[in-house]
């Protein structure tokens, strides 16, 4: 998929949240109030290649993102 505005490449990156940890008894344990995929919530972040602040919101993009997002996650397992 080309960005609209310059024809590069729209290309992705993968965005976890921040995470909080603490130590505990000497051992550094998760200090968030809920843990889990369920809510540590990634995704994918879509975005032209040569610059990221190019507007490439169109339904075809949107659509095209979906599906790479789907395929992403079940192909990675995660």
């Amino acid at each position: 998929m080309k960005c609209k505005e310059c024809g590069a490449e729209i290309v992705f990156s993968y965005i976890t949240p921040d995470r909080s940890y603490r130590i505990e008894d000497n051992k550094i344990v998760r200090d968030d109030p809920w843990e889990g995929p369920e809510y540590d919530d990634p995704y994918l972040d879509f975005h032209c290649s040569n610059d990221m602040e190019h507007d490439i919101n169109t339904q075809e993009v949107d659509e095209w993102a979906d599906k790479i997002t789907e395929l992403f996650f079940k192909e990675m397992d995660i």
